[in-house]
């Protein structure tokens, strides 16, 4: 009786601290994994540094359109030498200038719009990325459930391996049966234990993935994620459909998907690049001024002025300049049809890609139907697998075939159960969503 409530005890004790460990355990949804990739994620971090450092280029470039204003002072001593005597002054200055354009035949316009396009299109890449990155976890979160759930199923798996292997020597204690069915009752048990052991490693292995696409560990590795129970074999009763046909699923990709954006801004940059080009061929107009104040001892006799100040405009105009201008002006066009050649590409890889998706959902959901109609049948033939044995009407192997074909069938469903929400996943990846 003492070591029955001793048992007890310790029982009690482990269910007091299991229940603990789970009180602090954090629960995340797959958006709130979401959130935290969008803090933490290198990659997603790069992307944003190189968005921000284009929009500084591109606020450089606009400083053209401003004047320029330049200081400079000068202080120390002038020698003048002359046939009858030389001179040794004193001299300090300072000069004020400044310039601005007037108009340079859409140079700096098209440098300009050349910086921002090049800005928007790095913001659509960002963009992109983001939403590589958004799939890329949701993929990783289905992965770990569907882990857990495989561990379920080899779970199950050992217990029907123990509940043969104690069968199987009761039968032998009994004369019914012979040792070499415990014997082999023995070796699936170990087997089952085994595929247990690897379903596990295979759940660390995916939450590591998972944490490398987050960027960090959340809550130092003491959580859990968010996911219903699943009812075997009974999945296919609640999964969500596609009520969008293909055709309307394309249009929206071709507007909403940051690659097919990302190339139209590069196209008006190029064609901006095609404007700066051409202004090389008309002269650059500007107006500069400058006022220069100086002190001058008098020791020299010369007579020099203490203030001066002009005011002009200017006009730079290259007339020759080896055909580099010809040759920058076809080399900028060339850009433009490389770039459109590029938009044409994504637009087939993106139609390609929504084909694929939509054919991958359509597939993953007839997979999941089909699986379940196994299962089903698998769990029906394990049964009489079973009783077929307890009446010596069959050997051993048939009932472990049986029982492997059902631990088997049930794995099958639950890889299509979360391959159909991975690839509805990809799906919203491919319009753009």
């Amino acid at each position: 009786m003492k070591v029955r409530y001793w048992l007890k005890g310790i029982l009690l004790f482990f269910s007091f601290f299991t229940l603990s460990l789970q009180a602090g355990e954090h629960t995340l949804t797959i958006d709130e994994i979401i959130e935290l990739t969008l803090k933490h994620s290198p990659d997603i971090d790069n992307s944003r540094f190189d968005f921000e450092a284009a929009k500084q280029r591109s606020k450089s470039a606009e400083g053209f359109y401003l004047p320029s204003v330049d200081l400079s002072a000068n202080a120390g001593k002038q020698h003048n030498g002359f046939q009858s005597h030389s001179t040794n002054i004193d001299l300090l200055s300072g000069t004020l200038g400044a310039s601005q354009l007037l108009y340079d035949f859409g140079k700096t316009s098209g440098f300009v719009g050349s910086t921002k396009e090049e800005t928007l299109a790095y913001q659509a890449q960002m963009e992109q990325i983001i939403s590589d990155k958004i799939y890329d976890v949701k993929k990783a979160y289905y992965d770990i459930l569907k882990a857990k759930s495989i561990i379920d199923v080899q779970r199950k798996n050992v217990k029907l391996q123990e509940q043969q292997l104690n069968r199987a020597q009761k039968y032998l204690l009994s004369g019914i049966k012979t040792i070499i069915d415990v014997s082999d009752a023995q070796v699936q048990v170990e087997q089952a234990k085994l595929d247990l052991e690897n379903a596990k490693y295979d759940l660390e292995l995916r939450r590591a993935i998972l944490e490398e696409l987050i960027g960090l560990v959340p809550y130092n590795g003491n959580y859990r994620l968010y996911s219903k129970k699943l009812s075997l074999p009974n999945l296919s009763r609640n999964l969500p459909a596609i009520r969008i046909s293909l055709g309307k699923l394309e249009s929206f990709a071709y507007t909403h998907r940051y690659a097919m954006q990302s190339t139209i801004h590069s196209i008006r940059g190029a064609q901006s690049n095609v404007e700066t080009s051409k202004g090389d061929y008309y002269p650059t107009l500007s107006v500069g001024a400058n006022y220069t104040a100086q002190h001058v001892d008098d020791s020299g006799g010369l007579p020099l002025p203490e203030k001066q100040g002009q005011i002009a405009v200017q006009m730079n105009w290259n007339l020759f300049s080896g055909y580099q201008t010809d040759a920058k002006v076809q080399e900028a066009k060339i850009a433009v049809l490389k770039a459109s050649s590029q938009q044409q590409a994504v637009k087939l890889a993106i139609k390609r890609q929504v084909v694929d998706s939509y054919i991958g959902v359509r597939r993953s959901k007839k997979n999941v139907n089909l699986s379940e109609s196994i299962a089903k049948a698998s769990l029906k033939k394990f049964d009489q697998a079973q009783k077929r044995y307890e009446n010596d009407l069959s050997d051993y192997v048939e009932l472990q075939d049986a029982q492997q074909g059902y631990i088997q069938s049930l794995s099958n469903l639950v890889t299509a159960y979360y391959d159909y929400y991975i690839a509805l996943a990809q799906l919203d990846h491919s319009i753009g969503k």
